[in-house]
């Protein structure tokens, strides 16, 4: 592994060795100097735009476009994401999450491109391990990247942070127990968001998030990550104080539920006044 990247003792280290050796390939096709001259004369991403689109009073939303995962296998085979993210926001969606990892998940910077049309706020959601990734993220458009807490020292991860807030990026700071949130919350994430899958065994547990949400405190928005397959954990995440979900299987295999979830979700704001709690 790279300075800073760490050994994981889960599925995901070979995760982490080919997102390594993809980006080798494209800093070779395209030099770190490059990179900065096209970032240069692209326009910066509007600061707080993700940040604001999850901020509304109801449980928000952040729909997933993903073709695989090494958890479910093949989940669809669409080519153009562009429709399907024009579905998400007629249905409903704050934002819009865009896997653009390629061997395990079936993505790519050019998915992440095409759906800039459906307007939506934009989370690239890879492995991001190097500044090199976060100038790609800016040249593409995006309003938001992910960051693991898992895979990443104390001080990449640092740097990464703050390098995303000087090209504007919000930052989603994944975290899956205690320890990683205790180093997360120093950096001051935009949000935080809890993945209730364990990288182990890949099975999820809700009552991660019921734990570990309740911790972070009203400095950041709080995200819900993993296991949303209906209206149950919509609820459940909601009550343990989620200012938005993150649903990527669910969506990709039943589309048509957004539009549900989302009118059930803003009735549940207006009779809570306010919704979140």
């Amino acid at each position: 592994m790279k300075p800073g990247i760490l050994r994981t003792g889960t599925r995901l280290d070979g995760i982490l060795s080919s997102v390594a050796e993809r980006l080798d390939e494209r800093r070779t096709g395209l030099a770190a100097a490059e990179l900065r001259a096209l970032l240069s004369d692209c326009p910066r991403a509007e600061p707080g735009r993700f940040v604001q689109a999850l901020g509304g009073t109801e449980l928000a939303i952040i729909a997933e476009c993903k073709r695989r995962s090494p958890s479910v296998g093949e989940i669809a085979e669409e080519q153009d994401m562009l429709a399907r993210a024009r579905g998400y926001a007629a249905a409903g969606a704050a934002a819009v999450s865009v896997l653009t990892e390629e061997d395990h998940f079936g993505g790519s910077l050019a998915d992440f491109a095409r759906v800039a049309e459906a307007g939506l706020p934009r989370l690239r959601k890879d492995f991001i391990i190097d500044e090199y990734m976060l100038h790609e993220s800016a040249v593409a458009g995006a309003d938001a990247v992910l960051l693991l807490a898992i895979c990443l020292d104390d001080v990449l991860l640092r740097d990464l942070r703050q390098q995303a807030q000087e090209l504007n990026l919000a930052v989603l700071l994944e975290v899956h127990d205690e320890r990683e949130l205790e180093r997360a919350l120093p950096l001051a994430p935009d949000c935080l968001g809890v993945n209730a899958r364990d990288l182990c065994s890949f099975e999820v547990d809700l009552a991660t998030v019921e734990r570990l949400l309740p911790q972070v405190g009203d400095g950041c928005l709080k995200v819900a990550e993993s296991g949303i397959q209906g209206w149950d954990e919509l609820e459940r995440v909601w009550r343990a104080g989620a200012d938005a979900a993150l649903c990527g299987t669910a969506l990709m295999r039943a589309p048509e539920r957004l539009a549900a979830w989302t009118e059930r979700l803003a009735a549940l704001a207006r009779e809570t006044e306010g919704g979140k709690r």
